[in-house]
């Protein structure tokens, strides 16, 4: 099935000019952090890379999916989710920062005797995986996946719209559908080694989960803002119908109870459990400020969100459930920063101000 062509964007180079401007504004002001403190910008700028890039592989994840579901009904959005997947290479180039400054980041780069003999024995057992050379050797064949996937989805899509050649349609729901399982892994993995490495001891078999049911909801929100500001326009929201609009809602709503269902299960299981290694991780963010941020998440990634999406009539229209979506990407903004800056300063409530340089930067760069 065809995509819809649109007109092109009036007054896209005035836009695409503001865009490159904040993006080089907010990486030179991340770097300009790094000569005051190397490991408080690069913990910002891992906020600003895992946040974007999740939503940039949540639409990769959901175009696939639509394409292996030989959904009919999605048609109208995937030159949109198409343009975002296509945004993955470019985190290539936004990844040099933080291959470069591992060691300040990751204890297993260079460990600390201050980490204690048992902390240091673990990581030793570690080292065959969680080395330097094999773990830019991942985030390599990480890139190449992702990057490959979202290109020729785009290029056939295009190809199907230039020639009405019904063939590329049927590629896109074969490389869809096939590429699923590596896109999981590779997500998955990206997540142990990005992110949950940053405990010297600590692991979860769900947290990957987690991440990826955040960045799905993120994607999805993203798709339904951008469908909601351009509704009055002759572009992408123009195409969309109070039908796509409740669908897209129904998915929201649907994702918001996952996540919630996975950080409630992560939870439950790690507390009655109760190992060491693993209550200490929740006990840092239930103490003090993370606590309350932590309540901040059970409200406003759930309860609230929740209780909206449950209206029909909220979900088929467009600016109302664009203001709920907006409010879901700043709540996975919170998500993202509670699963990441306890781990990188521990013992304190600390969120540096490189992480909005670096939000900003990666965004718009």
């Amino acid at each position: 099935m065809t995509t819809p062509v649109l007109p092109r964007f009036e007054g896209g180079h005035r836009a695409l000019g503001i865009s490159v401007a904040l993006g080089v504004v907010g990486l030179a002001a991340t770097a300009l952090g790094a000569f005051l403190d190397v490991r408080q910008a690069l913990a910002g700028y891992l906020f600003g890379f895992t946040y974007w890039l999740g939503l940039c592989l949540g639409a990769l994840l959901l175009l696939a999916v639509f394409h292996a579901a030989k959904a009919r009904w999605p048609v109208v959005l995937r030159r949109a989710l198409e343009v975002m997947a296509a945004t993955a290479p470019l985190f290539l180039l936004l990844f040099v920062p933080l291959a470069l400054g591992l060691r300040h980041l990751y204890p297993w780069v260079e460990p600390s005797p201050g980490l204690g003999e048992h902390t240091l024995h673990v990581l030793e057992h570690r080292r065959p995986y969680n080395n330097v050379p094999f773990f830019l050797v991942r985030a390599a064949l990480y890139f190449v996946t992702w990057g490959g996937v979202s290109h020729l989805l785009h290029r056939w899509s295009v190809r199907q719209d230039a020639t009405g050649d019904v063939r590329w349609t049927l590629w896109q729901r074969r490389l869809g559908g096939g590429a699923l399982p590596a896109l999981a892994l590779t997500f998955s993995f990206m997540t142990l080694d990005w992110m949950m490495s940053l405990e010297a001891t600590w692991q979860s078999t769900v947290y990957a989960v987690h991440v990826f049911s955040g960045s799905f909801v993120g994607a999805l929100a993203l798709l339904i803002i951008a469908g909601a500001a351009t509704r009055d326009t002759q572009h992408f929201g123009s195409l969309l119908s109070p039908g796509h609009y409740h669908r897209l809602g129904t998915l929201l709503f649907a994702f918001v109870c996952f996540w919630a269902y996975i950080a409630y299960s992560q939870f439950m299981l790690m507390w009655i459990a109760a190992l060491p290694e693993e209550v200490g991780w929740y006990r840092v963010r239930m103490e003090d400020g993370w606590g309350a941020l932590s309540m901040a998440l059970v409200l406003g990634h759930f309860v609230i969100p929740f209780a909206l999406l449950l209206s029909r009539e909220l979900k088929s229209r467009p600016r109302v459930l664009g203001a709920v979506a907006l409010w879901l990407l700043a709540m996975h903004a919170v998500d993202v920063a509670w699963l990441l800056f306890p781990s990188l300063f521990p013992g304190r409530v600390f969120i540096p101000w490189t992480a909005l340089t670096a939000w900003v930067g990666v965004d718009q760069g």
